[in-house]
């Protein structure tokens, strides 16, 4: 069983519109595509879709914070709710047509100090009986200042392993945590480690890491091994991409997949998330055809 904790949840909305984006014009989408997003729910959704148990730990208030829980369970997650006041954020990305995606990305509510207890609490609540925790994105507004050891900490007085996924100084502050599992792009181990840094640089002390190189694929550092390949095939929606593959990482791994094994399945579920609108939106049977595909290399 895995647990997902999305400190930062939204409304992710795809806008399809029939030409090219032009700034300071009016667009009327020819299509919209909403799912519960937010890195953490990403994760959840690409680890739920391949097979695992899946709870998620998210802050939710108001109507659009119901709309997210329903959604959730809609989808097989289990929903461990921190209630708040405020609206979860939006955040837009809008395909036009023989271009990249233009993404708007609201920043969270801020935390009450008693919403962040009632986080605290149901991370705690959640984590029981978990093989794995992840942590995603980062941490709304509000929260205390050593608020990524907290959570880390709840979930290994849990028995968890901790897989974070973060940027900035909450990487940081995680890292410090020597999480099992570190997985962050290529550019927030940029940030980290510096231009060019290698997932074996970023392990932590007995863990594992893994940096992402969006269409260009993973590389995986363990102890003693280091595990790259990349997608048989190039989608046109990377939105939530990287967040499924922390997903199917952890869900290949509470099946008992070596992590060769897992590497394959996150690579060809990133694949298949990248082929259909809504972010971290995936077709299982596709992301498993896709993954016999990949080719792992070993060094």
């Amino acid at each position: 069983m895995i647990v997902c904790i999305a400190p930062s949840p939204a409304v992710d909305r795809l806008h399809h519109v029939s030409g090219p984006v032009v700034v300071g014009t009016i667009h009327r989408p020819t299509a919209v595509v909403s799912v519960a997003g937010g890195k953490g729910l990403n994760a959840a959704r690409g680890a739920a879709s391949l097979g695992a148990t899946v709870r998620a730990v998210v802050p939710l208030g108001g109507a659009s914070g119901a709309w997210i829980e329903a959604e959730l369970e809609a989808a097989g997650i289990a929903v461990y709710r921190a209630a708040t006041g405020a609206e979860p954020r939006v955040c837009v990305s809008v395909a036009g047509e023989g271009q990249e995606l233009t993404e708007f990305y609201e920043g969270a509510p801020e935390l009450l100090a008693h919403e962040w207890d009632a986080l605290v609490h149901a991370v705690h609540e959640a984590a029981v009986g978990a093989s794995w925790v992840t942590l995603s994105g980062s941490l709304p507004p509000g929260s205390p200042a050593d608020g990524m050891a907290v959570l880390i900490e709840a979930a290994r007085s849990a028995g968890a392993l901790v897989a974070l996924d973060a940027r900035e100084d909450d990487l940081r502050a995680g890292v410090r945590c020597r999480p099992d599992l570190v997985k962050v792009n290529e550019h927030e181990a940029a940030d980290l480690l510096g231009r060019g840094a290698a997932a074996q640089a970023l392990r932590p002390p007995g863990g594992v890491a893994c940096i992402t190189h969006g269409a260009e694929g993973l590389e995986l550092a363990g102890d003693g091994f280091v595990l790259r390949a990349t997608p048989p095939v190039r989608g046109r929606y990377p939105v939530g991409c990287g967040d499924v593959t922390l997903g199917a990482l952890v869900a290949a791994r509470d099946a008992g997949a070596d992590w060769r094994e897992a590497v394959a399945l996150a690579v060809g579920a990133a694949a298949a998330a990248a082929e259909v609108p809504g972010a971290g939106v995936l077709d299982p049977q596709r992301a498993r055809e896709l993954a016999e595909a990949v080719d792992v290399r070993v060094s």
